[in-house]
């Protein structure tokens, strides 16, 4: 049974939405990451309005072009302006690298103190970014700029249940450090109030992002259970947290990856071999992706 609090599903809603809120991640201005994110990822949102948004927030504009000129993307020319941007890495690739450095900037100011390495759980958020887009344009090119943005905001809902129920992801801590391998969400339902998951899909619905995204990260550990028409996006982040863990970017609530879904594999329609490639090349990328994120 889940860890009984006695708080039923709407009061625990409005206590997520007001530890979001306390950290920061509601924050309602029109130059705040949240808002600036919710409009970038909009369906019909246009490259002026988005160029136009970027240029109002020096910090992302700078990340956006050292992103964008980073070995991660392999441009051989400089780009110099996000006008320049957007016809190179298209709309898709420059929202979501605006969102990663939106991400980047919410996660280190707002999470302090947290008995969580909240670097590691970054370090973690980006390699599954990496993963997704990479396993997307395998099979499912179309959904590659949402399954980088997913994969970047599948695990923020952790820094909100820490701040909600520190005794249960405490208790989460004590079975990983006894060697409980069991999948994450049965310890949550097991130790904690709330699970990760429902904490970030709160947050999500909150900053309006599309409901593909909702549903991907809502149900990144269960992508059979997310609404047909978002399985795939949320298989592909999935897999991509999978290969992250693997890959060695694991934080104190996940320190193992555990086993590669053969049911999500064939769901993806991708191979062993494809993933194995995935999962050579994951290092490489995760490292230039932080890189010119990091900060000048």
């Amino acid at each position: 049974m889940e860890h009984d609090t006695g708080i039923d599903p709407n009061i625990k809603q409005a206590q997520i939405r007001k530890v979001a809120g306390s950290l920061g991640f509601l924050r309602a201005g029109a130059d705040s990451g949240p808002r600036l994110m919710a409009i970038l990822c909009a369906p019909q949102v246009s490259e002026k309005e988005v160029a136009s948004l970027i240029k109002k927030e020096p910090t992302i504009y700078a990340q956006v072009l050292r992103v964008a000129n980073s070995p991660y993307y392999g441009q051989t020319r400089v780009i110099s302006s996000i006008e320049r941007a957007l016809p190179v890495l298209g709309l898709d690739g420059v929202r979501g690298i605006a969102a990663a450095s939106c991400l980047s900037q919410t996660v280190n100011s707002r999470t302090l103190g947290s008995p969580l390495d909240m670097k590691a759980l970054l370090e973690h958020s980006l390699a599954t970014a990496a993963a997704a887009e990479s396993l997307a344009r395998i099979r499912h090119v179309s959904l590659a700029s949402e399954a980088f943005i997913a994969g970047l905001l599948h695990n923020l809902g952790v820094a909100v249940q820490v701040q909600l129920d520190l005794p249960g992801v405490q208790a989460i801590i004590r079975a990983r450090q006894a060697n409980d391998t069991r999948e994450i969400r049965a310890l949550e339902l097991q130790c904690a109030a709330v699970g990760h998951e429902e904490c970030i899909a709160v947050i999500l619905e909150a900053w309006q992002l599309p409901d593909a995204l909702v549903a991907a990260v809502r149900h990144h550990h269960d992508p059979a259970a997310a609404p047909a028409d978002h399985v795939t996006l949320a298989g592909l982040v999935n897999m991509g947290a999978y290969l992250s863990l693997a890959s060695g970017y694991t934080y104190a609530l996940e320190p193992t990856p555990g086993a590669c879904s053969a049911e999500v594999l064939a769901q993806l329609k991708l191979t062993v071999e494809e993933i194995e490639g995935i999962a050579d090349a994951l290092p490489a990328r995760a490292a230039q992706l932080r890189s010119a994120l990091a900060a000048a």
